[in-house]
């Protein structure tokens, strides 16, 4: 059995078999250890002919299916419930965040835009983050702040980084393979990996596939086109499912919150060249 804190959750993953040992591990790798009574629960069953059944918090039971699809369902899962009920003071929302000589830059885009790529590529550089997919912004503080889940990235990703033995090293390495991707802890790309909490300073806008032509990086009115996709990203369930007046002020509070953020629009299909424009800009 297995608890890691989300805040403000404490999800719990449990399994009947030995086999799942390694599987549980690679659940969450970056969130902390909690003893804390557990919010949600989620387990994994094998059945006697090999295949595995996953159980997750008021849901059917998923399967019988292979361990990896299984996993994954379980992550996916663990990661909706606690997006949906983000505490009354915060909101989730659909981006990456990286921290550059200080300053905290979101890449915001949709799937396959890129940003979990993009994160991968500064971690590696040294450059702390929050996370490639999902963040929390506390409303009282104006602040990001990290959701420690795993970094996804298909195995032809991994190889077109350098980064293909990460694939092999298996659950000890910090590496999950399952469903076709890669779930990569970002203690692997680094040990200090996770950023501090604070408001953004910059947005980076990422264009959706397919990617063509060199990396291009385009400055924006300031906040403007931040602003505009943001009010797009919160509309969708994942960035809070409940509603009233102390939700609707925490979405408030993050559109004010960029206002003076510096905003860029970026493209093409080389996402080192990009990265290398990213960090250019923000040093600049």
């Amino acid at each position: 059995m297995r608890r890691v804190a989300l805040p403000p959750h404490v999800v719990e993953f449990s399994a009947d078999d030995d086999l799942a040992a390694p599987a549980l591990a690679a659940l969450y790798p970056a969130a902390p250890e909690s003893a804390a009574p557990p919010t949600f629960r989620y387990r994994l069953e094998r059945g006697r002919d090999g295949d595995w059944t996953a159980r997750a918090h008021r849901q059917p039971p998923f399967g019988p299916a292979a361990l990896g699809d299984a996993w994954a369902f379980l992550e996916w899962r663990a990661i909706e419930d606690v997006l949906h009920e983000p505490g009354p003071d915060a909101v989730y929302v659909h981006a990456a965040g990286v921290r550059i000589g200080g300053r905290l830059v979101l890449l915001v885009g949709g799937p396959g835009s890129g940003k979990s790529t993009l994160t991968a590529l500064l971690l590696r550089r040294g450059h702390p983050i929050l996370g490639d997919d999902v963040l929390r912004f506390d409303a009282r503080e104006g602040c990001f702040g990290a959701v420690p889940r795993s970094i996804k990235l298909d195995p032809l990703t991994l190889r077109e980084l350098g980064l293909g033995g990460m694939a092999d090293r298996g659950p000890e390495g910090g590496t999950f393979l399952a469903a076709g991707a890669a779930y990569t802890s970002p203690a692997v790309f680094l040990a200090g990996w996770e950023a501090g909490r604070g408001p953004a300073w910059g947005v980076v806008l990422l264009g959706g596939p397919p990617h063509t032509g060199p990396a291009l990086l385009a400055r924006r009115g300031e906040g403007g086109a931040a602003v505009r996709l943001l009010q797009g990203v919160l509309g969708n369930p994942r960035a809070g499912a409940a509603s009233g007046p102390g939700r609707a002020d925490a979405r408030l509070r993050l559109l004010e919150s960029l206002e003076g953020a510096r905003a860029w629009e970026a493209g093409g299909a080389d996402p080192a060249r990009l990265a290398d424009l990213i960090v250019e800009a923000v040093r600049t």
